[in-house]
């Protein structure tokens, strides 16, 4: 299944690089983001209480996009590896980088780290680095707003649906929280 899923994505969607076809979709206004953006104010809630029960006072949001989330949450750092979603989203500090390499912080240096439909746009081959990255960098919890498992929504050419709770116990000592209901492994 993989290989349909790569050849459908570099031969038909161009996503041979990942980050020239994210920073053309930002660049021509066709992110999902951009058309859906809104950030429900329960969504918004659930995330802060979720940092506040976990002590956190501070927050890193990989694949950051827009950056919808800045205004709601503390002590916000955003995190792209889409330079056109990064000039679009307003931040005076960000971080521009790819997590399926390094993340340029120290070590459990944020408290949190947020995901929302990030992880599953990252290939097989390489979620276990960006994993490990994420697990590196927070120091408290992860909070994810990412499918897992077989959900029928996500199962499309350029969603891999990882194992993700899995990956982050082989890596991670502190908490995971999931956020959503279309998240289950069957």
């Amino acid at each position: 299944m993989e290989k349909i899923k790569k050849f459908w994505l570099k031969y038909v969607v161009g996503y041979s690089n990942p980050q020239r076809y994210w920073n053309s979709r930002w660049k021509s206004d066709l992110s999902a983001e951009i058309k859906t953006g809104r950030i429900t104010k329960e969504e918004s809630e659930a995330i802060l209480n979720l940092m506040t029960m976990h002590s956190c006072k501070n927050v890193l949001e990989i694949g950051c996009g827009k950056a919808s989330l800045r205004y709601a949450l503390p002590n916000y750092l955003g995190l792209d590896f889409s330079l056109e979603a990064l000039e679009k989203s307003g931040l005076d500090t960000f971080i521009y980088a790819d997590i399926t390499k390094r993340i340029p912080l120290p070590d459990k240096s944020q408290d949190a780290i947020l995901s929302r439909y990030v992880l599953l746009h990252i290939p097989f081959s390489k979620i276990e680095n960006a994993i490990k990255e994420i697990s590196r960098v927070a120091k408290h919890v992860v909070i994810l707003r990412e499918p897992y498992g077989r959900v029928k929504k996500h199962d499309q050419p350029h969603c891999f649906l990882h194992n993700l709770p899995k990956l982050f116990e082989s890596y991670f000592d502190g908490k995971v929280e999931f956020l959503g209901d279309d998240m289950h492994i069957t």
